[in-house]
């Protein structure tokens, strides 16, 4: 039985469809890490500690846009709305199903570069509340 990924999603920040640079978005849905360590036992042994890192329940979103008219407009603009950008990416597969990711009470956190040149990419980083 074959399956069909997400691959050609339509990125929509706050409510306006935005062109991206081609397999360039990647998110990490806020889920948090686990650390684990060792905790000596005596004897030359040890077990492991197993803690949830509350501090890394951040969402993240990123990807990249071609360096266009309206980039620096749509940058500042995100840049402004500090803890209040929403996120939404879908991709429609074959048999009709819709794949949806949504996040909310995001902050674009990166110092935005521009690189003006026939193949200019900017990348544009996103981090906020877990993913909806």
């Amino acid at each position: 039985m074959s399956m069909q990924a997400f691959s050609t999603p339509q990125i929509i920040v706050n409510n306006e469809t935005i062109a991206i640079v081609p397999n360039s978005l990647t998110y990490d849905g806020g889920e948090g890490e686990i650390k684990v360590r060792a905790a000596s036992t005596g004897g030359g042994s040890a077990v492991s500690v197993h803690t949830f890192d509350a501090e890394s329940m951040v969402s993240k979103v990123k990807f990249e846009i071609y360096v266009t008219a309206d980039a620096d407009k749509k940058i500042a603009k995100w840049k402004s709305m500090i803890g209040t950008n929403v996120i939404q990416f879908s991709d429609q597969l074959a048999s009709g199903e819709v794949m949806a990711r949504s996040f909310s009470g995001m902050s674009c956190t990166n110092a935005v570069e521009r690189g003006p040149a026939a193949d200019g990419k900017i990348s544009i980083e996103w981090s906020g509340d877990q993913m909806a």
